[in-house]
């Protein structure tokens, strides 16, 4: 069973075109690699689920840090964050998945 979450980003010229490419290895020298380790977490309740998205943050954060956009100085960390996470969301396993989504419904006290 998946455990951690690898997440591998790409070169800066070539990272926004290609977004991430999820190979749990990175593809060229220049590239990071961030592992976000989910399996001590009950990703079914909302402070799992926090704990999860505060590490993938932080992984996107370190990922993210001076990316551009392609062929131009303009900043576009963003966009790059928002990338990590979606492929971090897209590599947890499928129960793992429906856990977190669960756990962000919002909660009907009756």
């Amino acid at each position: 069973m998946k455990t951690q979450l690898t997440t591998a980003s790409i070169l800066a010229a070539a990272a926004f075109a290609a977004a991430l490419l999820g190979t749990g290895a990175p593809a060229f020298a220049g590239e990071k690699e961030a592992r976000v380790p989910f399996a001590d977490l009950n990703l079914s309740t909302t402070r799992g689920a926090d704990v999860l998205d505060v590490r993938i943050d932080q992984a996107a954060r370190d990922l993210c840090r001076g990316a551009r956009r392609p062929g131009s100085r303009i900043s576009d960390r963003e966009y790059c964050q928002a990338a990590v996470r979606a492929e971090a969301m897209r590599q947890l396993p499928l129960g793992s998945q429906r856990d977190y989504a669960m756990a962000r419904l919002p909660r009907i006290d009756l």
